[in-house]
């Protein structure tokens, strides 16, 4: 690439001859015009352009006239404009406008198919350097390129192409894969062709007999157009997806000596279908050069290797040594930072070795011509495609379905220790374990790490034994367990010999994606205690960037859901553990010395390259000490499972919080670590002195405060003792003068508080004090200091809007427990500060805002102050009209949380909330609501549940004014309309607003219009709804009526009844597994709504109730005997029977009809053969069948 001059160039003033003389040059088919425009042509090659020599005007002027006045046919003469173009594109490189990459484009095109053979080479060269990111600009070429007919097609498929157009044509396809800077890419049709193109090479070259150099070359192209396709697209197609694999598995082993060339056709997604490669007995050609030159170059090093092995402890045995892939050692100098300067972005990227156009093909004269230098090319080559094969790999992984790809892990992941140690085994553990390429190992890394990212679900079936008993029959279950266990077993051998700094924090990342998805609790204990024995070798280590990756596997460890007891005894000792056994275990153990549990090999003991074998923090001796007694090491094979934990009915046990308070007596060595971490350098007894201003890199800070939170979230019993040095630590962090330090500590404060409010809530809830928790009294003067200091502080300074987004939602939650003892000044600043910021210019500090008053809204010290609920309603109102949904959405559900206020007061101090409430705000929340209702299904959930409160807080005053009863009638068509169709969250919150509604007798819903069209709703979804959940509650909406009268005309009342009963037939009818544990709640439902519904009935209503009665008795009968027996005759349900056996024995001598007497006899008879348990069929009952007993 060319350097800018800043001095007089000749070179230059040459270029602007030729430039002259060739705009006015005008082509004729004379042998004196051939001469001059050959010698021009000449001219321009022959000079030096190791500095800027072409600009971009001048450039693209001299490409457009040659291609307008030289002829397509003249092969020599267009050989040397390619020779021009390639020169100015890529050593000067020259930006083409869009008018000179169609005029090159259409003149080599045609050059192609007029030139000889001799020519396309060149001519394929420098059409690849026009494609090059400009696909999007030769959408009229892409048929003649990539059809079916296509140009580029037809070179590749046609087997007499010598093997240096055949590479060029491949790069010209490789190049049109490229990402455009525009959004316009290649359709579907010639995505298709560029992915058989692909595919056919892959499979091919295994079996075609080629120069070794250019077919790296080719596969190198072929497995980059794969990537380029999959990076824009998003998207792998799955029908391709086997024989993709197939091929990309072989080459992440192309060029290793014992592995096999043979390459299957496809690989398949079943377990049981995997394509056994079988053991070569013989080596290709190619392979046994690579060997022979490997086996040449071992001889020459044998002397020296012994004298360097006692001298570099980084070349010992079992240390991998990297091969001479040029490029390696600069990868690995970006890893080792020693001046504390880290790279932010710590994600291995495979598409970075060939960001721009020179680094697509590689130079080969950095080779000697020696034997020792050709088989170095050989075997740098060779890494590099299997290179390009694990990142092929890794983003086919990327943008594929888990569940797809997860049915493809057997080909790639053993599941045993006998398949990894197989000579032939193809598989990524293999990779990371034996390749001699840091590069290779860290894409193999990568490639694991993305394999096994959210796969939490598909791998929470696993299960571990501990001693399996042979059987012909392996479940699916233990199998997935052997692969845990074999991927933990190969990734601790790897971190024992791994030297390179960047390709181990691409391990211990790994390890962090793994702890992140395996479900430990179905797993043997103490796999969790390796992983932890063996990063905190690296706890201190000298590359940040290490460092950020071991407290990244802690964060994933804090953050294992459900909580279990093995990661309570690692984290809650006060020094790293060599053990993680409690105490009480650990007596009758032997001991075991550090190298033997992490089985590094023989002088491996104390690790180079910045390898800190024991933190500072931790003890000298290497040995936990409790109550003066030496504790022997532990390798985590056993977790106690009696008299610690109460059951979990898992493997490993999940924590209890009372046993952690009887051992968390010291401060755990990770809150240590991390304090240490992130404030300012120092000597132990100043930790929280300001005079320091050395910090750790910021990185290592930010994932300490991460750290932190999780810890906090989920183990907070075991760091409970920490609290004044989290708040000591939260106070620093709010005065550091990083923004983003100051974010991520509000963020910690934030959980930190949600937990300090469920300590508070649970003694507040218990009867008797609860030792281990904190009072009231500590939380309350906890947030005291945080009202004094730092919170106040951010939420009144300017700018740092996400600190005071996350700050306003730490006020949230200080509980009214909490809340009501603060200070009057202290409530007060925090209302006015919230109410100020529900206006605030950033969207996220409004919603922030806006939702901490829809929590302030439901305190019973608040929510009983009229004023201030008034003044909510105004501020939630007003970002209603919000213009960002994330603010409005936020607005939504504070909006259904002052309706539940507002209901509150209502029914504990009646009207006289209501009277002192303002109408205009009543009448505004309705009609906003109403208006939400109609609106996106993000709102349409908070809005009905909105309706449903403020009609059930509706009094007569409001009523008899007609604005109100237009506002009603509304609300109650949109709660029809949502209960009707739409979202299941939307159906399920109008089915619970409409039985809110019925709870209100003010509202008169017997007499009103709407009464049948709301009944017929909830009959239509409590029958044919697919939602358990949704049903459920168009059950307890249909029995929610307090009155007779509000079901409205016995006609009405009738028509319920129907409903309820066909109820029962579909009740059964499960369309989605997972309503099957709902199934017994809503037959329960169901059940009470036919008790309530015979506790209403009057004289009246049976009359019309006996066809009703006559028509679907049997099914009715049927029915509640079996699901009231079923139900073993719970307390609820025998109340409501109580209740309707009460009403028919009343309503027996005020019977006058026939049909009045039938409906309250067949009524009666039927409770009473429900209390008595006797399921006699009833008259009108149906005989029930033999198999139908059995059945049910």
């Amino acid at each position: 690439m060319a350097v800018p001059a800043n001095f007089a160039c000749p070179e230059r003033e040459k270029f602007q001859y030729c430039y002259s003389t060739l705009i006015t040059f005008a082509y004729r088919d004379d042998s004196a015009t051939r001469t001059d425009l050959n010698l021009l042509l000449d001219h321009i090659n022959s000079l030096d352009y190791s500095t800027i020599v072409v600009t971009a005007k001048p450039g693209n002027e001299v490409l457009q006239k040659l291609c307008s006045i030289i002829p397509a046919y003249e092969e020599r003469f267009v050989v040397k404009i390619c020779q021009v173009a390639n020169n100015w594109m890529k050593k000067q490189m020259l930006a083409l406008t869009d008018e000179c990459v169609l005029c090159m484009a259409d003149y080599l095109i045609k050059a192609i198919q007029r030139c000889q053979t001799w020519a396309i080479p060149e001519i394929l060269s420098s059409l690849a350097s026009v494609f090059y990111e400009n696909v999007d600009k030769l959408q009229q070429y892409h048929d003649t390129l990539l059809g079916k007919h296509g140009i580029l097609v037809q070179i590749i498929n046609n087997d007499v192409t010598d093997t240096e157009t055949l590479k060029e044509a491949v790069v010209c396809v490789q190049c049109l894969t490229l990402r455009p800077k525009s959004e316009s890419y290649l359709s579907q049709v010639y995505i298709d062709s560029c992915y058989n193109v692909f595919t056919m090479l892959l499979h091919k070259m295994s079996a075609v007999s080629m120069d070794p150099l250019v077919q790296c070359k080719i596969l190198m192209y072929c497995l980059r157009g794969i990537q380029n396709i999959l990076r824009v697209t998003k998207d792998m197609p799955v029908d391709r997806l086997g024989v993709i694999l197939a091929a990309v598995r072989t080459y992440m082993f192309y060029g290793v000596g014992c592995q096999s060339a043979v390459l299957p056709d496809s690989l398949y997604p079943s377990p049981f279908t995997r394509v056994e490669v079988p053991k070569s007995g013989t080596l290709t050609p190619k392979q046994a050069a690579i060997k022979k030159d490997d086996t040449a170059n071992k001889k020459s090093k044998r002397k020296t290797k012994k004298k360097t092995d006692t001298k570099d402890p980084s070349k010992q045995k079992g240390s991998k040594q990297p091969d001479n892939d040029s490029g390696d050692n600069d990868l690995l100098d970006q890893g080792q930072s020693v001046s504390g300067q880290v790279n932010l972005d710590f994600d291995y990227d495979p598409m970075a070795g060939y960001a721009t156009w020179s680094k697509v093909s590689s130079s080969d004269s950095e080779w000697s011509d020696t034997e020792g230098g050709q088989g170095s090319r050989s075997r740098s080559n060779c890494t590099k495609v299997r290179q390009c094969a694990l990142s092929c790999f890794f983003w086919i992984a990327k943008f594929s379905d888990k569940k797809v790809m997860f049915s493809y892990w057997s080909s790639f992941i053993p599941d045993s220790q006998s398949s990894t140690n197989a000579s032939n085994a193809q598989s990524l553990l293999n990779i990371v374990l034996k390749d001699p390429s840091p590069k290779c190992r860290m894409g193999a890394l990568a490639a694991l790490s993305i394999l096994l990212d959210n796969t939490k679900l598909l791998l929470s079936a696993a299960e571990d034994s501990d001693s399996p008993k042979p059987s012909t029959f392996t479940s699916y279950s233990i199998i997935l367990g052997s692969t845990i266990q074999e991927i933990h077993r190969c990734l601790f051998l790897a971190m024992a010999t791994e030297d390179y700094a960047i390709t181990l924090t691409q391990l211990i990342k790994c390890f962090g994606t793994v702890i992140a998805n395996v479900p430990y609790h179905r797993m043997r204990p103490g796999l969790l205690g390796k992983i932890v024995k063996h990063i905190r070798h690296f706890i201190n280590h000298r590359d940040p960037n290490v460092r950020v990756a071991c407290l990244t596997c802690l964060g994933s460890m804090a953050g294992i859901q459900p909580p279990l007891m093995e990661v309570c005894h690692i984290i809650q000792p006060s020094r790293p553990p060599i053990t993680t056994k409690p105490p009480t275990e650990l007596d009758s153990q032997p001991l075991r010395t550090p190298d033997t549990a992490l089985n590094v090999p023989a002088g491996r003991k104390d690790l180079d390259s910045g390898f800190s074998s024991s933190p500072n923090i931790n003890s000298p001796g290497g040995v936990l000490h409790s109550g003066g007694e030496r504790l022997a090491d532990y390798s985590g094979g056993t977790t106690p499972t009696k008299g610690t934990a109460q059951s979990s009915g898992s493997v490993t046990p999940a924590f209890s919080d009372q046993l952690l308070q009887m051992h968390s007596k010291e401060r755990s060595w990770v809150v240590k670590l991390c304090v240490k971490n992130i404030l300012p350098l120092g000597s132990a007894e100043t930790v929280f002195s300001a005079d320091e201003v050395r910090t750790e890199p910021l990185p290592i800070r930010l994932e300490s405060l991460q750290v932190l939170a999780n810890l906090t979230k989920g183990y907070f019993p075991v760091i409970r003792n920490c609290v004044p040095l989290l708040k000591e630590l939260i106070h620093q962090c709010f005065c550091d003068v990083d923004p983003v330090i100051k974010l991520h500590a509000a963020k910690l404060l934030d959980e930190f508080t949600q937990v300090l409010q469920q300590d508070v809530n649970a003694v507040e809830a218990s009867d008797i004090a609860v030792a281990e928790r904190l009072s009231k009294q500590q939380v309350l003067e906890f947030w005291l200091s945080l009202l004094n200091g730092p919170i106040q502080e951010v939420l009144q300074m300017p700018g740092h809007d996400g600190v005071k987004a996350v700050a306003c939602d730490c006020l949230a939650n200080i509980g009214d427990p909490v809340f009501r003892y603060l200070p009057l000044d202290k409530r007060v600043m925090c209302l006015t500060v919230v109410l100020g910021l529900a206006s605030d210019e950033d969207r996220i500090i409004r919603a922030a805002a806006i939702r901490t008053l829809g929590i302030f809204v439901m305190y019973k010290s608040l929510r009983e102050d009229v004023s201030f609920v008034a003044d909510c309603a105004t501020a939630i109102l007003g970002a209603m009209e919000d213009k960002n949904m994330f603010v409005k959405v936020k607005a939504a559900w504070s909006l259904a949380n002052l309706g539940d206020a507002v209901a509150s007061n209502r029914e504990e101090s009646g009207e006289e909330f209501m009277e002192e409430f303002s109408d205009v705000l009543m009448l505004n929340i309705i009609t906003v609501a109403t208006r939400l209702s109609q609106d996106a299904d993000k709102l349409k959930p908070n809005a009905v549940r909105t309706l449903g409160n403020i009609l059930r807080c509706m009094t007569k005053r409001h009523l008899g004014k007609d604005a109100f009863q237009q506002a009603v009638l509304g609300a109650v068509k949109s709660l029809v309309k949502s209960a009707g169709s739409g979202a299941m969250k939307v159906r399920w919150n109008a089915s619970y607003a409409i039985s809110n509604m019925y709870k209100n007798l003010d509202l008169n819903q017997g007499q009103a219009p709407w009464n049948a069209d709301v009944l017929g709703v909830l009959c239509s979804v409590i029958r044919d709804c697919k939602n358990f959940k949704v049903r459920i509650n168009a059950a307890i909406g249909l029995s929610s009526p307090r009155k007779r009268a509000q079901y409205g005309a016995p006609a009405t009342y009738c028509r319920v009844w129907v409903g309820i009963i066909e109820a029962f037939e579909t009740a059964e009818d499960i369309a989605d597994y997972i309503d099957f544990r709902y199934r017994d709640n809503l037959i329960e439902q169901i059940c009470i709504a036919v008790f309530h519904l015979i506790e209403l009935v009057t004289v009246e209503d049976t009359d019309h109730l006996w066809p009703v009665l006559e028509k679907h008795g049997s099914q009715l009968s049927v029915s509640l005997n079996k699901y009231y027996t079923s139900k073993g005759k719970q307390s609820a349900l025998e109340a409501h029977l109580e209740r309707a056996l009460i009403t028919l024995v009343a309503l027996q001598p005020a019977v006058a009809t026939d049909l009045q007497r039938q409906s309250v006899i067949y009524l009666t008879t039927l409770s009473n053969n429900l209390k008595s348990g006797c399921s006699d069929d009833l008259p009108l009952s149906r005989p029930v069948m033999a198999f139908r007993q059995t059945y049910d």
